[in-house]
């Protein structure tokens, strides 16, 4: 390969290495690449999990890494060439590894065998690239196991957010791109270098209308985090699988909140028989908690969050000593908390805690504006998670061909994904699904009461769901009818037909 062609092929991996992997710009770049060298007609090695595209673009870095090694690479001594090489070094070594990497990924972390093949593996490519990365001064190159480690969260976060935020609209693609954007930042290279750390702890603001899913995102969030590697112990400091812990807000009351997120101690309360250890004492350093309903939280857990957010520390119920949190938060919420903030019902520093990082999930509806055929791969997704792979493949198509039957074109979709679901479930068990859109006709209320037009438990339905909507969330509305705030819930979603 001739020093100019190497020159151009450095530029556009050194690119690639550190590129958001669900960008349109890395479409771009590798096609850059295959239209200056071209297609060869027959590739040495093809690897199933990567594209025709993707397989050609290897092959040249395969070609141009070799030359560099084979006496090439003394061209490239500048700062800017060594960095080059380095990024090279850097992305071909990982995608050699991306079998391997797979299979940690599926066995678990505690496979110490396999552990020790990839640690060996990753010393021993790094030994073969001396020649590129000797004049880098990257911390990355000096330190196998934090490599190993980057390695390994690189393809964790990758098919976390690939399988799990499914669809190739456009919507879903720049979801997936600011998902990838909270885990790495912009900037991946210095995240992997020094910001890996203090990044993983930034709280994430998920938001988004019901049923979009939120807790999707922040299940991806929680298990696309950095987690260190020790060759001694050949083990990762924790268990990504276990490392998630949500906790939805609006189903708790205010005691059971407190006790669930912070704990409590024996006597501490009416009930509290023994000591209770709180989500944010077991959750680890490497834990991520999600608070989903966040909008629902009262304002004395707020003020205990907020320290929390602010200093690390908490404290539980009845007790004296002050405990520590190095984990990271996510909270989501389907009400605006700006106008939350402004109602009095959210704290304004409580609020700028949180909203660092946002990350606005995408109603059901607009997906499928901006692509129809979405439905098809949402409904496969869905079918996968319940039936397995290859229960998706003898369901899914019957499915999408009784939702283009019996739903509208411009159905809008107001459950949004967990319509969808409950739709896929529907059409399995009775092979029908009638719109919400088309059950329920929102009569006006006065006339309801004045001519008793519903039953005592419609009417239930439909005071439950005003008193809602007055006072903004479910705690406040149960106060309002001084009703347990569980029985005022199943009210307000309970489906009536009229």
């Amino acid at each position: 390969m001739k020093t100019d062609d190497l020159k151009f092929l450095l530029a556009e991996v050194h690119a690639l290495a550190f590129m958001n992997p669900f960008a349109k710009e890395r479409d771009d770049r590798e096609g850059k690449i295959i239209a200056k060298f071209g297609w060869t007609d027959s590739l040495n090695e093809v690897s199933s999990t990567f594209t025709k595209e993707f397989n050609q673009v290897l092959y040249w870095v395969t070609v141009g890494e070799r030359n560099l090694i084979e006496g090439k690479a003394k061209d490239f001594r500048s700062v800017l060439g060594a960095e080059h090489m380095a990024s090279m070094a850097y992305f071909s070594l990982y995608h050699e590894l991306v079998g391997e990497l797979d299979q940690l990924i599926d066995s678990g972390v505690h496979d110490l065998a396999l552990n020790r093949k990839l640690f060996r593996l990753i010393k021993e490519g790094i030994n073969q690239r001396g020649s590129l990365v000797g004049g880098e001064r990257s911390s990355l190159w000096g330190n196998p196991e934090h490599l190993f480690a980057c390695f390994y969260q690189l393809r964790r976060a990758y098919l976390q957010l690939y399988r799990e935020i499914a669809g190739s609209s456009d919507p879903m693609r720049d979801l997936r791109v600011r998902v990838w954007e909270s885990v790495f930042t912009q900037d991946m290279l210095s995240y992997q270098q020094w910001m890996h750390q203090t990044v993983g702890r930034f709280p994430t603001l998920v938001l988004g209308p019901s049923g979009s899913g939120k807790e999707i995102v922040a299940r991806a969030l929680g298990l696309s985090r950095f987690i260190p590697y020790d060759s001694k112990s050949n083990r990762f400091a924790s268990n990504p699988k276990e490392s998630f812990r949500p906790v939805n807000l609006s189903a708790l009351s205010e005691t059971l909140i407190e006790s669930e997120l912070f704990g409590h101690r024996q006597g501490s309360f009416t009930g509290a028989i023994r000591d209770h250890a709180g989500i944010f004492e077991t959750a680890g350093s490497f834990g991520t908690v999600f608070l989903d309903e966040i909008g629902e939280v009262p304002k004395s857990i707020q003020v205990k969050l907020l320290r929390l957010l602010q200093s690390g520390e908490f404290q539980s119920i009845g007790g004296v000593d002050r405990s520590s949190f190095e984990g990271k938060i996510i909270a989501a919420t389907h009400r605006d908390l700006g106008v939350e903030m402004k109602n009095g019902r959210i704290r304004e520093d409580f609020f700028y805690r949180l909203c660092g990082d946002q990350i606005n999930t995408v109603a059901l509806q607009d997906i499928l504006s901006s692509k129809p055929d979405e439905i098809i791969s949402s409904v496969g997704y869905i079918c996968e998670k319940l039936f397995g792979a290859e229960g998706a493949k003898a369901l899914s198509s019957k499915v999408v061909e009784q939702l283009n039957t019996q739903v509208p074109r411009n159905y809008s979709w107001p459950g949004n994904f967990r319509e969808l679901e409950q739709a896929v479930r529907n059409i399995i068990v009775r092979n029908e699904y009638t719109p919400i859109e088309n059950q329920t006709v929102h009569p006006e209320i006065t006339k309801i009461y004045q001519e008793s037009q519903v039953t005592l438990n419609e009417w239930n339905k439909l005071y439950a769901q005003r008193a809602f909507k007055n006072s903004g969330s479910y705690r406040a509305a149960a106060h309002l009818l001084q009703v347990d705030q569980r029985t005022l819930k199943k009210l307000v979603n309970k489906k009536t037909i009229y």
